[in-house]
């Protein structure tokens, strides 16, 4: 993961699976081929870590 900071990651991966939950998400990431792997990586840490990682947007939005 050195295309973003792993703690942007982590803290999306929270939130992530706390939205969709837990075995949606681990599905999603076990299955993701080198191809989709950076892409859901990426995602998981600037939509969900920095995007919905503080409490500056509700969960619902």
């Amino acid at each position: 993961m050195s295309a973003f900071d792993e703690d942007l990651f982590l803290k999306g991966l929270e939130q992530r699976k706390l939205t969709l939950g837990s075995d949606y998400v681990e599905k999603n990431l076990a299955t993701a081929d080198d191809f989709t792997r950076p892409f859901q990586e990426a995602m998981t840490a600037w939509c969900w870590g920095f995007g919905w990682g503080d409490d500056v947007i509700d969960a619902k939005t």
